[in-house]
């Protein structure tokens, strides 16, 4: 049994390897010769074995006939595929590349931060990848019990944002820079892009520490996601 473990552990290892291989050799390809070695490889090829192997007899032209077929569906797909891809990429684009949790409109307390009717339609156009029609004001109310703080910004994007924000890498961060400054703003005065990397550092410090963690829980119980 050890043996036959050992054989197959084998075997996996030298497929997985060839992927892998695979996979570095062609993963500079551009999208078009991608596809056309995927159209070969799971199209093509599938087909030539099938007549190979077949013992059904078929003239030329069906044979013609039958490869137009697998080549167009094959390029239709494809298609498809690379159109949602690239939709994708022009969602994210709007957003920094950030991916959003989706919120309810009904479920979000609005007194709870203040928000008018401006500020929840360009929320929900932040959290679906959609350009902004004006910034998102972030207020001082008696219920947050904050000034206007980027530190109780952070953690509103925190919990929004798949995957959340702490302690990001600097590209990251340099993303979340221009997106705050893109989409938010206090009430009476614009947020000042050269604090954010300080307030960042802060906040991570202090999130990680659980100073923080009341507010998390006010903030998620206000998104309607606790």
């Amino acid at each position: 049994m050890e043996r036959l473990g050992e054989i197959l552990a084998s075997r996996l290892y030298k497929s997985r390897k060839d992927l892998k291989l695979l996979w570095l050799r062609h993963s500079s390809l551009t999208t078009n010769r991608l596809s056309a070695v995927v159209v070969i490889i799971f199209g093509i090829l599938p087909l030539t074995l099938y007549f190979l192997i077949s013992t059904s007899t078929y003239s030329l032209i069906q044979v013609i006939a039958s490869y137009l077929f697998v080549i167009l569906l094959f390029s239709l797909t494809l298609l498809l595929v690379i159109t949602w891809f690239k939709s994708e990429v022009l969602f994210k684009s709007n957003v920094q590349g950030f991916t959003f949790l989706q919120l309810s409109i009904s479920k979000i307390d609005t007194v709870f931060f203040g928000f008018d009717s401006y500020d929840i339609e360009n929320l929900l156009r932040l959290v679906n990848g959609l350009p902004a029609e004006q910034k998102i004001v972030i207020r001082e109310t008696p219920k947050n019990k904050q000034t206007g703080n980027i530190r109780f910004l952070f953690t509103f994007l925190d919990l929004i944002i798949r995957g959340g924000i702490f302690r990001m890498d600097t590209k990251p961060k340099e993303s979340l820079n221009m997106l705050i400054s893109e989409r938010f703003t206090f009430q009476d005065a614009e947020i000042n892009p050269s604090t954010l990397p300080s307030s960042y550092s802060k906040w991570c410090s202090s999130t990680n520490e659980g100073k923080y963690d009341d507010v998390r829980k006010d903030i998620s119980k206000a998104l309607g996601i606790a």
